[in-house]
């Protein structure tokens, strides 16, 4: 079946109809009544969850002021909202566990029963960056504030209906218990401010690409939609409507997804992409009782092993485009899942290395709280039988449409070089202007690195984008011709990209010269990206072969790096240090380039909890900038070892 699944033909309206089943008659998670499913936890568990809900029971709910809302339009602030909105959320989630593991704690259920109408008396459920009238879009007249008789369906929306769609379905009979008016509000606030809005309305760009880029926010809003219609929609109707109309919004996604599983958003939104898609289908076919052999698709599997492909190992990933390099969200139990639906058992291998010896459901401390990952985990037999596993780490892995090559040493191992290169174009889904930058590590620490993505802020989705340093050329790791970068747009990308490879040597080719302005004067920008695996001279090298219609004023090559730089004496020579371990030993050729060193600080915590306090950029300056040349920068490792503090 080539192409993307045709998931309307899988899946038509008349299959729906005849199989949807009715509000009640399908759960993914056990009711409360069902004591054998939740006595069925493991003690450390339920003692996790217990203590944590206890932690909060005498602390008052999280207030959400208006003008906590109005910071995002005020001064482009978003967290001083969505912090205690957050925690409102996960209070929520986790007096739902305890009250189900706890049956006789009546402090419980009432907490549950004040979350619910906590929320419900929330004036609106979507997240200040994306309020429609607080952005002045869809001919909204812009404001401070959401407004209710007219909600902006986005993610956090979808989020806090399928919360509430689980507490309905985990513990909707005992609130009944204490008044069946809770339950009956939860349905109508889900029904009024979500389903109804996704079925009756045509504005939501995320759907079909109309206004906005199709992204992680459709398979996400989408998998989270399905499940609050399930368990919480009364008409039978609407039930039948929705759903089909959800397929349809996911065959849109899947149209416009590259055929080789790439996640041009990069590896930390692929755990809210392909990771939601799958969620999606899974609980789909489920509810209809067939697959309609969905999960043997190419592309469905293909989709499966990118967080694979972009594992560099140690906690780090190859992080092109917004994300850090050190992700946090992994949800490894779906990805478990994911692998045994698609027969690939290296799929499942990966989830296993990523939960290593933690808790096979509950989050570390600090990390998100997810109810639908949570109890699906929970309940998850196989995940919760399955000991840890090494890390497949395979040997390349070549994405020919998203163009990126991520390749190592030797397969199934973290010692050794590791080269992450892309050619792609500059309107990628949390794009940065990086076509033909790169990433190397070393015994699975990347040294010379992508930056990644500060704490997102109003001018992070606006036309102040790539005024952000971390967005722009001039900090990745590509050439600065005639002082200028590349700019954002689809008509700036790489040409003539291909992959080669032998026994010894991985090599990916790209011409940079389109993805520069005219302005730059550049005819050509020949990239060779090469990994040659030799015994007794492992190395990387970068090779840069250059043509312009008049000599260039100037020209530099920039190297962004992730530890400390140290230049040697004589030119030509550069060592990067790790806090410890083996270093990068850079060479150039110093007649043609003169070398600086910059400090870069970092005080966001975005940067400095994967950085530390801060990076430096390498600059290679041409000594006398000429109309056509070449060169070659080679990287090796340093067989000294360093041991010092960050």
């Amino acid at each position: 079946m080539p192409g993307h699944p045709r998931l309307t033909e899988l899946f038509p309206p008349s299959l729906v109809a005849a199989r949807m089943p009715r509000i009640g008659e399908w759960s993914p998670v056990p009711p409360a009544a069902d004591r054998g499913a939740w006595e069925g936890i493991g003690n450390d568990t339920r003692d996790r969850v217990l203590r944590a809900a206890a932690s909060t029971l005498q602390a008052p709910w999280p207030s959400l002021p208006a003008s906590l809302f109005a910071r995002f339009a005020r001064d482009g602030d978003r967290w001083d909202y969505q912090a205690p909105a957050a925690a409102r959320r996960e209070r929520l989630g986790r007096a739902v566990l305890a009250t189900a593991m706890s049956p006789s704690s009546a402090a419980f259920l009432d907490e549950v029963m004040d979350g619910v109408w906590a929320l419900c008396e929330e004036t609106s459920w979507v997240l200040p960056a994306h309020d429609f009238r607080v952005l002045g879009s869809h001919g909204r007249d812009r404001g401070l504030l959401p407004d209710p008789e007219r909600p902006t369906l986005d993610l956090g929306a979808s989020m806090t209906a399928v919360l509430l769609a689980l507490t309905d379905a985990i513990v909707g009979e005992e609130l009944d218990r204490i008044d069946p008016l809770v339950r009956r509000r939860l349905r109508r606030e889900v029904s009024t401010r979500v389903l109804r809005p996704y079925l009756r309305r045509d504005d939501w760009g995320w759907y079909d690409g109309s206004t906005a880029k199709l992204n992680n926010w459709n398979p996400w809003i989408h998998s989270e939609l399905l499940l609050a219609t399930a368990l919480t929609e009364e008409s039978d109707e609407v039930r039948g409507a929705v759903v089909s109309r959800i397929v349809q919004g996911l065959e849109n996604y899947l149209a416009a997804h590259p055929e080789d599983g790439g996640c041009d958003e990069g590896p930390h939104y692929w755990w809210r992409a392909g990771a939601s898609l799958f969620e999606c289908l899974e609980t789909l076919t489920s509810l209809l009782g067939t697959d309609a052999g969905v999960f043997g698709h190419p592309l469905i599997r293909a989709i499966a092993r990118y967080p694979l492909a972009t594992w560099i190992g140690d906690g780090w990933a190859v992080n092109f485009a917004d994300g850090p390099a050190r992700p946090r969200e992994m949800a490894a139990a779906v990805l478990h899942r994911y692998g045994r639906r698609t027969d690939q058992p290296e799929v499942s291998a990966h989830a296993r290395a990523l939960r290593g010896g933690a808790d096979a459901a509950i989050p570390e401390a600090g990390g998100p709280f997810d109810l639908r990952r949570i109890s699906d985990a929970l309940f998850d037999a196989d995940w919760q039988a399955a000991g840890p596993a090494p890390f497949p780490l395979p040997v390349r892995s070549w994405l020919p449409d998203t163009q990126v090559l991520v390749t190592r040493a030797a397969a199934g191992t973290e010692r050794g070089l590791l080269l992450a290169a892309k050619g792609g174009h500059n309107d990628e889904s949390h794009n940065h202007n990086d076509v033909g930058t790169f990433i190397v590590a070393l015994d699975a620490r990347p040294l010379l690195i992508d930056a990644g993505v500060g704490t997102y802020r109003k001018e992070t989705f606006s036309p102040e984008r790539y005024g952000i340093w971390s967005m722009t050329s001039a900090y990745h790791n590509v050439p600065i011709v005639n002082g200028l970068g590349q700019p954002p747009g689809p008509d700036f990308r790489a040409a003539a990209v291909a992959h080669f490879c032998d026994g010894t040597t991985d090599e990916l080719r790209c011409d940079l010269a389109a993805a520069y302005p005219p302005e730059a004067g550049l005819t050509r920008w020949q990239r060779t990206f090469r990994l040659v695996r030799d015994a007794d001279d492992e190395r990387i090298e970068i090779g840069d072969a250059w043509g312009c219609s008049a000599q260039p004023v100037s020209l530099g090559l920039h190297l962004l790096a992730g530890g400390e730089v140290a230049l040697a004496d004589g030119g030509g020579r550069a060592v990067v240090s790790p806090p410890a371990g083996r270093g990068l030993m850079l060479g150039w050729n110093a007649v043609v380039f003169t070398a600086s060193v910059e400090t870069v600080p970092l005080t966001d915590p975005a940067f400095t909890r994967v950085w530390g306090p801060a990076i430096h950029r390498l600059v290679l300056t041409a000594r006398r900038p000429a109309t056509e040349g070449e060169h070659t920068l080679t990287v090796r490792p340093n067989p000294r070892r360093v041991s010092r503090r960050m």
